[in-house]
């Protein structure tokens, strides 16, 4: 942006302005070049101190995926993350023939999959109380499963992955699978849409004992902060001394903006370029039949109704967002008030109406 405003004048004075030029871009280059070479020294060093901290390098590397997932470049191998199933250490559970090792697996599978930015560990507790995982956990005849993803990929994508490894489960389970419950957080909740209309197009089997699909505060009509940073964007895209932070904000992962309108299949976006004006693309996608599906939505007001509560939803997912889009009608909808997007995921009458849900399919109560 700098180097746009500063060209924009030294255009305007002509030649005569060369030598200054020439000093200015020479002074100016010496400033970034420090302040980037500060900027690495400094990421060395937190580098350094995350890796006896395990949690806080996954939260980092989760941040960094969900922001610019889709494309970390020479930074892939060593930041992307691959989906897969974790255990409570966050390590990796490889699901194949010698899936055996799984403690207390049952027949009842319950999948917890996260949102934007987050792991697996999204679903914990704090400060003693219990979370959903494990809460879920503690119900005889249920094995829960939690998910960790690379969130900046096109939800399409995650899905398809989802779906992969839900049928990897299906097919290498110690025990026949009787059913599949999937809890979705956020975007979580759209991955899982997904992965269902993947697998009804590949003939995936894990669909045929899917049971429950719960979403807890997820976009199924877009997010309102996408929608503001896709405006703002294309704005300040007119520009040429701001069109540079446009640039900037438009490397938002595709993950991302697909949270724009609620995208979850591949041909979505149809072509279209993802930093048009607030261009809704999405397709028909109807719940799967024969499934149970309920969603969840929060309002920050106490009244539910309340017109503040409307308008503002969660803080990031409005409850009319949350119910679903006209053709994506769930078997119940549950809105609580007082509650904030990522106050879901532990709120105690949230895991209360879930662990309903979900807990009868194992024949536990």
């Amino acid at each position: 942006m700098h180097r746009a405003i500063a060209g924009a004048w030294f255009a305007g004075v002509g030649p005569v302005g060369t030598p200054v030029r020439t000093l200015h871009d020479a002074v100016s280059d010496g400033v970034y070049g420090s302040i980037r070479l500060g900027g690495r020294a400094v990421g060395m060093g937190l580098d350094a101190r995350a890796i006896g901290s395990p949690e806080v390098t996954d939260t980092a590397q989760a941040a960094v995926n969900g922001l610019w997932g889709d494309d970390l470049g020479r930074h892939e191998g060593h930041l992307r993350i691959a989906m897969a199933i974790r255990d409570r250490s966050g390590a990796a559970v490889r699901i194949g023939p010698d899936s055996g090792g799984i403690s207390g697996a049952t027949g009842s599978v319950v999948v917890l999959v996260h949102g934007l930015m987050q792991t697996e560990r999204c679903w914990r507790g704090r400060n003693g109380i219990p979370g959903l995982d494990e809460v879920l956990d503690g119900h005889p005849g249920l094995t829960s499963l939690a998910v960790r993803y690379n969130s900046g990929l096109h939800v399409s994508e995650n899905g398809a992955q989802l779906a992969g490894l839900l049928e990897r489960i299906h097919a290498n389970w110690p025990v026949p699978v009787e059913s599949i419950a999937l809890v979705g957080h956020s975007m979580g909740g759209l991955v899982i849409r997904s992965a269902c209309v993947s697998a009804r197009s590949v003939g995936h089997h894990w669909i045929d004992v899917l049971h429950d699909v719960v979403t807890i505060g997820t976009p199924h009509r877009g997010a309102p902060l996408e929608k503001v940073t896709n405006v703002l964007a294309w704005g300040l895209g007119f520009a040429s001394a701001t069109q540079p932070l446009a640039e900037s904000l438009n490397t938002r992962s595709a993950g991302i903006k697909d949270l724009r309108f609620g995208a979850i299949a591949e041909g979505d976006w149809r072509g279209a370029d993802p930093d048009e004006l607030l261009r809704d693309t999405v397709g028909d996608h109807p719940l799967p039949p024969d499934v149970e599906h309920h969603f969840i939505a929060g309002v920050v007001t106490s009244d539910p109704n309340h017109p503040v509560g409307v308008v503002a939803g969660d803080l990031m997912v409005r409850a009319v967002s949350g119910r679903g889009r006209q053709h994506v009608r769930p078997t119940n909808v549950a809105v609580l008030g007082g509650v904030r997007h990522f106050e879901l995921l532990r709120e105690p009458a949230v895991i209360e109406q879930v662990v309903g849900w979900v807990a009868p399919v194992s024949g536990a109560s």
